[in-house]
C-alpha cells in the first residue's frame, strides 16, 4: 500500500484549535499498528495519540516532533483545505477573539466531553460580554442536543438572519450559499471561490 498524507495538529490548551501542524507521509498499516487501531478507521477517524504512541510514530517515520504540553490530533487532510484562504472550521474561537469572525455555531450533545470543553472555552468571553450567546435545545430519547450561537457584541442580529436563511424555501441556491458565508464572516471573494469549486451547504458544513 503506497504512503498517504497525514496531519499532526498541536492543539492550543486555551482555544482547543490547532496552534501549528505537521504533515507527513506514511503507510496506513504503520499508523494503524502504532495507534492499535483497525486499518479501516485510519482514513475516516481522528485520533489523539498518547505520548508513547507519538514517540513510536517519531521513530517509525523519522519525524521529529516539537515539545508540546497540549493535546495532539492525528488526522487525514480534508478536501476543504484546498481553499486558498483559511476555512474557519476549528478556528472559530481565535478568529472571534481577533475580531476577524463575527458569528459562529457549535453543536453537539449536552454533557458530551468534547462539546462541553468547547463551550467552556467560549464561556469566559460570554460572561465578560465580549460574546453574545444563544442556545437552541432539541430534546429526545432522554438526550439533549444543543445548537449554540456565538456572536461578537453588536453582531447578534446574525442569529435571526441565520435562522431565517436556514428555515427559508428550498432548494438551496448559490445566493443562499453566499448569504450564509457572509453571515459567518467570509468575504465575497471567498464565497465565490467556495461555490465555483463545488463546495455546497447544507450537505457539507465547512466552517461556521
Amino acid at each position: 500500500m503506497p504512503p498517504e498524507t497525514f496531519v499532526l495538529k498541536f492543539l492550543s490548551p486555551e482555544t482547543g484549535c490547532s496552534a501549528h501542524e505537521k504533515r507527513f507521509e506514511a503507510e496506513r498499516a504503520v499508523i494503524a499498528s502504532i495507534l492499535d487501531a483497525d486499518i479501516s478507521q485510519i482514513a475516516t477517524h481522528s485520533f489523539y495519540p498518547e505520548e508513547v504512541q507519538l514517540i513510536a510514530l517519531t521513530s517509525a517515520i523519522e519525524l521529529p516532533l516539537p515539545e508540546w504540553n497540549g493535546e495532539v490530533m492525528l488526522t487525514r487532510p480534508h478536501r476543504i483545505y484546498e481553499a486558498p484562504y483559511l476555512i474557519h472550521t476549528n478556528f472559530e474561537l481565535p478568529l472571534m477573539l481577533e475580531g476577524r469572525k463575527p458569528f459562529a455555531i457549535i453543536d453537539g450533545e449536552e454533557g458530551f466531553d468534547w462539546f462541553e470543553a468547547m463551550r467552556d472555552r467560549f464561556r469566559p468571553h460570554v460572561e465578560s460580554g465580549r460574546f453574545i450567546e444563544k442556545i437552541k435545545a432539541l430534546h429526545g430519547g432522554g438526550r439533549t442536543f444543543l445548537t449554540v450561537y456565538y456572536a461578537l457584541s453588536g453582531e447578534e442580529w446574525r442569529f435571526q438572519a441565520y435562522d431565517d436563511l436556514m428555515d427559508g424555501p428550498r432548494p438551496w441556491t448559490e445566493e443562499m450559499e453566499r448569504r450564509q458565508g457572509h453571515l459567518f464572516g467570509y468575504t465575497p471573494e471567498q464565497c465565490h471561490w467556495w461555490i465555483a469549486n463545488g463546495f455546497r451547504r447544507p450537505s457539507l458544513i465547512a466552517g461556521s
